[in-house]
């Protein structure tokens, strides 16, 4: 954590130093979604933050570190007289640029391992798309900041692991692609997903990469790479999509 907030007023006052005016910082869901209090129809949104405590609680310095990097950035870049904006990724699927498979792409793999959930009882994470991802940075830097709008969820979808899942199989069903969790049969149903607001990000004139096209788009580049075994049988022709 403290690497990820050191570093972060590094970058701002390296780039203050060099005459910067204006910057893009990229921030993380998990500075936004991770509040056990928060009711499933609350509509989270620019205004919305995780439970610092209840992270530090139960251990998850993931949120922790990334709710106290985007922090630090505010603060620096306000003392330092830099218009800063905030761009919040969610995890994101979709083609990459690496040879190295991610931990993202690796989930998105049609040959994996039964997918892992921690719970049916906590909903699952946000989505958006790695072609979605660069035009939101793009615009907030050209068009973004005014009217009091310093901050940008950047999330296309909310979907459960098995609704994830179930797409690959549809998308993809010559794959042997699982069908199984972790924390199947414990009895408990399926909780509510997270309702989100993108419309600031929309009022910039914002277009969100489908998440079947992106999840398409995915396997196809991991055949590609190597990542996965191209099956023998023809696969679905984009014209499905």
């Amino acid at each position: 954590m403290v690497v990820a907030v050191e570093g972060t007023r590094n970058a701002i006052n390296a780039a203050a130093d060099m005459g910067v005016r204006r910057m893009v910082f990229t921030s993380s869901y998990g500075a936004v979604h991770m509040d056990p209090n928060r009711s499933p129809d609350t509509v989270v949104d620019e205004t919305c933050w995780s439970d610092y405590d209840f992270c530090k609680r139960t251990g998850n310095l993931y949120c922790c570190g990334k709710m106290m990097a985007e922090i630090a950035a505010t603060e620096e870049a306000a003392k330092r007289g830099l218009e800063l904006v905030v761009v919040v990724l969610a995890i994101t699927v979709g083609p990459m640029l690496s040879t190295r498979r991610s931990t993202t792409a690796a989930t998105t793999s049609p040959a994996s391992s039964p997918a892992k959930s921690g719970s049916t009882r906590t909903p699952s994470p946000p989505t958006s798309t790695s072609a979605t991802s660069p035009r939101a940075l793009a615009l907030v830097y050209e068009r973004g900041g005014g009217g009091g709008g310093h901050r940008y969820l950047c999330l296309s979808a909310v979907l459960h692991r098995a609704q994830f899942v179930q797409l690959l199989r549809d998308l993809f069903p010559h794959y042997p692609v699982t069908a199984k969790y972790q924390d199947q049969g414990d009895g408990n149903p399926m909780v509510k997903p997270y309702k989100f607001s993108n419309r600031m990000l929309k009022d910039l004139v914002m277009e969100f990469t489908p998440m079947r096209e992106s999840l398409y788009d995915t396997v196809m580049m991991l055949q590609q790479k190597g990542h996965v075994t191209v099956p023998a049988l023809p696969m679905p022709k984009r014209a499905r999509l």
